[in-house]
């Protein structure tokens, strides 16, 4: 087993529509679970707490704990689920904790986080099964809850700066964005939400840039051709070179190279 699943593993998703005062429990279970309410209510009961939840808000099942949740008699809820452990997911909880001992959860404004749990369900059944991207659809649920956004800043930040360095050492290279995220220990969704929530660019846009950016500065201080510029920043040939480097720059790598130069002799 792999570091990653260590730290993060899902065991099984599911999806519901409530029948009156369907209920499960008293019960405990191993593994940390979360509902999430697409439509409808209920009641979530824990030891003395009791919690009378809707659309839009999830709660929290921890390991080991006796819980009882019941639909509605005549709004009974819809919801999805996911179960998951690890080291990893212990921060996830402790980062976007309500509370200390919070297990209800109310999604911030925007209607993105029920795509996103039922994608997570349809990743689980697929027949791709791809952890990867599953944890990715948990690490974007859980930013759509209000928590310690201090904290999770500074994990952000410094996942951010890591990719930039690998990207900066690795650009001339093929590399993919599947590979940076590999050298961090994080997914490729988690990943793309950092960047975009930090830079206002995907990951791939950025490392693209960052290769159009190196491509000019070979073109006004070295006199290698254009094919030779495309390879030594990482485009597998000309012709995609020269169709990102019009597209960011609006203007081709020779008419870029000639008025560069000519600007230059004028100077």
């Amino acid at each position: 087993m792999n570091q990653s699943a260590r730290e993060l593993t899902i065991y099984y998703c599911g999806h519901e529509k409530c029948a009156p005062g369907h209920f499960f429990g008293p019960a405990v279970r191993k593994h940390y679970l979360l509902h999430v309410i697409l439509k409808g209510k209920g009641i979530y009961r824990i030891a003395d707490k009791e919690y009378r939840l809707s659309t839009g808000e999830a709660f929290l099942i921890k390991p080991q704990e006796v819980t009882y949740y019941q639909a509605d008699d005549k709004d009974p809820w819809e919801y999805a689920w996911v179960a998951f452990s690890g080291n990893e997911a212990e921060r996830l909880v402790y980062e976007y904790r309500k509370e200390e001992t919070g297990y209800s959860y109310r999604f911030i404004n925007g209607s993105q986080w029920r795509e996103i749990i039922l994608e997570l369900v349809n990743a689980f059944y697929s027949t791709a099964h791809n952890m990867d991207e599953m944890r990715g659809y948990l690490y974007l649920l859980f930013s759509r809850f209000p928590g310690n956004t201090k904290e999770s800043d500074l994990y952000e930040k410094s996942y951010l700066e890591q990719a930039e360095t690998y990207i900066r050492h690795n650009y001339s290279y093929p590399i993919q964005i599947s590979d940076v995220a590999r050298f961090i220990g994080i997914d490729r969704t988690y990943l793309y939400r950092i960047f975009m929530k930090h830079k206002g660019v995907s990951p791939k846009c950025y490392l693209t840039q960052y290769r159009v950016f190196e491509a000019k500065r070979l073109l006004e201080d070295t006199s290698l051709s254009i094919t030779e510029t495309a390879l030594s920043c990482g485009f597998h040939d000309a012709s995609v070179f020269c169709k990102c480097f019009q597209k960011a720059e609006g203007e081709s790598p020779l008419r870029h190279r000639k008025q560069y130069h000519e600007a230059d002799k004028r100077m």
